[in-house]
């Protein structure tokens, strides 16, 4: 995220980087991986080596946060009233919190907010229910096994109908399109240093890291190693 402290080294890198997954998080309405990426702990020393009690500066960053966030709710569709009262609520709460810390936990409160109404509403008007029945299913089960025959069971739809409507809407196969879910987990995961490459691959079901890299690359047109290096998520 532009505009922090010029500080290169590596503590401050890292801490950018919570700020700027928040936000990947956002754009993808996964609310659940902003809030249970990182443990108490970790957010509050990251909150402290940021901003060094500074509450002004604190509240400088926390407003970049939420009008980028801001901008791509607006980008995918989510309506404007749901937006602008969601962002002045947020306003509002922020002369409360007094504290760097605060201000942390209401920019995290807000874009885990925004992120549920971003999966709830980005395809309403624009796809069909059964688009957004099967995006959502796919998210909540995406670490287990998925096949076509499953979802279209859980879905109450057939097989034929499912393929079709995901075709026609996404211009993809639903294997490509729960491929391209499972590889956008993956870069988040790849984003933190602290996740191993077996960590990453095995639970979201490839068969070996030279067939999750494979993957990685028909997707992104790079190596697991490759966007790891070049991620300005350093942490």
């Amino acid at each position: 995220m532009d505009g922090f402290r010029g500080d290169s080294s590596e503590g401050t890198a890292l801490d950018e980087g919570m700020f700027d997954l928040w936000l990947e998080c956002v754009r993808q309405g996964r609310a659940d991986l902003i809030q249970r990426r990182y443990d108490e702990a970790e957010k509050k020393a990251v909150c402290e080596r940021f901003f060094m009690g500074d509450r002004a500066y604190a509240l400088r960053v926390c407003m970049v946060l939420w009008v980028e966030a801001v901008k791509i709710a607006e980008k995918v569709g989510v309506p404007n009233a749901l937006v602008d009262e969601g962002f002045e609520r947020c306003i509002l709460r922020s002369q409360d919190a007094g504290t760097p810390w605060r201000l942390v936990k209401l920019s995290e409160d807000y874009l885990a907010g925004l992120a549920r109404i971003i999966s709830e509403n980005a395809y309403v008007g624009e796809a069909s229910p059964v688009f957004v029945k099967f995006q959502r299913y796919v998210r909540v089960h995406l670490y287990e096994p998925l096949t076509l025959e499953d979802i279209a069971e859980a879905l109450r739809i057939s097989k034929s109908h499912l393929s079709h409507t995901i075709k026609k809407e996404t211009g993809e196969t639903v294997h490509k399109w729960i491929l391209k879910e499972k590889i956008g987990m993956a870069k988040l995961m790849l984003s933190r240093k602290s996740y191993c490459m077996n960590e990453i691959w095995n639970p979201l079901g490839f068969c070996s890291q030279s067939h999750f890299a494979k993957c990685f690359r028909q997707i992104t047109g790079m190596t697991p190693s490759q966007f790891r290096t070049e991620t300005k998520f350093l942490f």
